[in-house]
């Protein structure tokens, strides 16, 4: 018998892997592990009673199951190795639900960027004609932004930010910084005409006066829509890292 772990086989078997993944773990041979699983009778002193007498019994002709007989060393090794690997898969499972939770909180947080630059207009003019109706109050930005995470209707979004005035200027107050902000960061850039280029395209697309569409603004940079998409896309990923802080995104 090959210098293999045949208790760590034994345990992987039982725990639903199949010969290819214990082989791979184990970096050995698939046809090894195969013969290693056959010859386990051998090694872990398997004991079976024959056909015949199951159908003495009762069975029906059905095989009778086979006797495995371990020693208090081999099942003590057994039990470690199944502890181990459960482990492991335990721990596995974790970071892959981890790492789709914060995959989906990296796009809840895209969308609702997305959603106040659309709104930014209306959110602004409501805050301007409402000025007498603001009231002093302890919430942040960064206390509405993070409500706004456990919603998902976009009217009750923006009709939660829209109840006092106070709020609704928080909100167009911490747009206009970050937007101050992204233009500091494209004009220090590496590549500051490309990065300045993509700050126009999303200015012109949200927070210009007259806000221009795709076509539009495609035509005033001279490239394709394409080009513009892909500058919105990088612009506003940019821009939703600095209003609701940089967890969970990939920012380019």
């Amino acid at each position: 018998m090959e210098n293999v772990d045949v208790g760590k086989i034994f345990a992987l078997k039982q725990a639903g892997w199949s010969q290819e993944e214990i082989a791979a773990d184990m970096h050995v041979e698939r046809e090894v592990v195969g013969r290693m699983i056959s010859e386990c009778a051998d090694v872990l002193e398997v004991e079976s009673e024959s056909s015949q007498e199951a159908e003495e019994e009762g069975e029906g002709g059905r095989e009778a199951d086979a006797q495995i007989f371990l020693t208090a060393g081999q099942l003590r090794e057994i039990y470690g190795y199944a502890a181990a690997i459960g482990a492991k898969e335990a721990l596995k499972t974790f970071e892959q639900e981890r790492k789709r939770e914060r995959g989906k909180r990296a796009n809840r947080r895209l969308k609702n960027t997305k959603l106040l630059l659309r709104n930014y207009h209306m959110l602004k003019e409501h805050a301007e004609n409402s000025v007498f109706g603001r009231t002093q109050m302890e919430e942040s930005a960064l206390d509405i932004l993070e409500s706004m995470m456990s919603m998902y209707d976009n009217e009750v979004i923006i009709e939660s930010i829209k109840r006092s005035a106070t709020r609704t200027a928080i909100i167009v107050s911490h747009i206009d910084t970050m937007f101050g902000l992204y233009a500091a960061y494209c004009e220090k850039s590496s590549n500051r005409q490309i990065d300045r280029r993509r700050y126009d395209v999303v200015w012109d697309m949200y927070m210009a006066d007259r806000t221009l569409t795709v076509k539009e603004i495609a035509e005033k940079q001279h490239l394709s829509r394409d080009t513009i998409y892909d500058d919105l896309k990088v612009a506003v990923e940019r821009l939703t890292s600095l209003i609701f802080g940089v967890d969970g995104l990939n920012v380019r």
